[in-house]
C-alpha cells in the first residue's frame, strides 16, 4: 500500500474527473466522482495492535483469571469491528494487501470475542482449561495463518515493517493451531509471545504513518520495499495522493 503523503487526507472535497472514450464512431463521455479518504490501515493496525496484544499475552500466559474471558470480550469485539470497518475502506482506497488483512482479523477477532462471551457464561468452559485438547478453535487459527501468510508474501511489496509483523503473526497463529491440536502449553506459549510481538510491530507502523500524516513528511523510519521505496522522501502534495485518489494509501 503506497504511503499517505497528504496534510489534507480528513478533506470532503471530490474530485471530478472526465474521460473520453472512443467506441467505435461514437464518443462516450465519462464522470468518475473520487473522494479523497484519511489512510484507513492506521486506524486498522491500532486496532489490530490491541486485539493482538491482549490475545497473545493471553496465550504467553502473562496474566490470567477466571473471569478473563468476560472483561476481555467487549474490547476484543469492539476492535474486531474496528478493523473489519477498515478493510471496507481499504476496499475503496483499492488496497489489497490491508483489505485482506484486516478484513480476515477482524473477523477473527469478533469470532475470538463472542467464544470468550461463551466461555464467559458456561456454555463453553469445558474447553477453556489449558491441557485440554480444541481442535475446533485450532481450525480457527489454521485458516488465519495460512491467509497470513500469504499477506507475509504480498508485503515484500510494500515495507519491511509490513513483512515482519504479518510473519510474527503467521508463526504465532501457526504456533497456537499447533498448540490446540496437540495440548502443547509451551508450543501456546511462545506462539503467544509472538502474536505481542506482531501487535508491538504493527503499533510502531501506525504510528509511523499517524505521524507522518500530521507533519508531512516521514518521522520514523518504514522501511519501504518494491514500489513504495522510491517514495520514502517524497514530498507533502497537497490536494493529490489522497486513498481514493490514487490507488492504495
Amino acid at each position: 500500500m503506497a504511503t499517505p503523503y497528504n496534510a489534507s487526507s480528513s478533506s470532503t472535497t471530490t474530485t471530478t474527473t472526465t474521460t473520453s472514450t472512443v467506441v467505435g464512431q461514437q464518443g462516450i463521455n465519462t464522470t468518475i466522482f473520487v473522494t479523497p479518504i484519511a489512510a484507513p490501515s492506521i486506524l486498522g493496525l491500532y486496532a489490530f495492535a490491541g486485539a493482538a496484544a491482549i490475545v497473545g499475552s493471553r496465550g504467553a500466559h502473562w496474566y490470567g483469571i477466571s473471569q478473563s474471558p468476560l472483561i476481555f470480550w467487549p474490547f476484543i469485539l469492539t476492535l474486531g469491528i474496528v478493523q473489519v470497518l477498515t478493510a471496507l475502506w481499504a476496499f475503496r482506497a483499492r488496497d489489497n494487501l490491508a483489505t485482506v488483512f484486516h478484513g480476515v482479523w477482524g473477523a477473527f477477532f469478533i469470532a475470538y470475542a463472542c467464544l470468550n462471551l461463551f466461555f464467559a457464561q458456561g456454555t463453553l468452559a469445558f474447553l477453556a482449561t489449558d491441557g485440554n485438547r480444541f481442535s475446533e478453535f485450532g481450525m480457527y487459527w489454521i485458516t488465519v495463518a495460512a491467509i497470513t501468510w500469504v499477506c507475509v508474501a504480498a508485503s515484500f511489496a510494500e515495507s519491511l515493517i509490513w513483512v515482519l509483523f504479518t510473519a510474527c503473526m503467521a508463526v504465532g497463529a501457526t504456533m497456537t493451531a499447533c498448540a490446540y491440536f496437540t495440548t502443547s502449553v509451551g508450543i501456546l506459549k511462545a506462539g503467544g509471545y509472538l502474536i505481542f510481538i506482531s501487535a508491538a510491530i504493527a503499533f510502531y507502523q501506525a504510528t509511523a504513518w499517524l505521524l507522518e500524516y500530521q507533519y508531512g513528511r516521514p518521522i520514523l523510519p518504514s522501511l519501504r520495499l518494491g514500489r513504495h521505496r522510491l517514495t520514502e522522501t517524497a514530498l507533502l502534495n497537497r490536494g493529490f495522493g489522497e486513498p481514493g485518489v490514487k490507488k492504495g494509501q
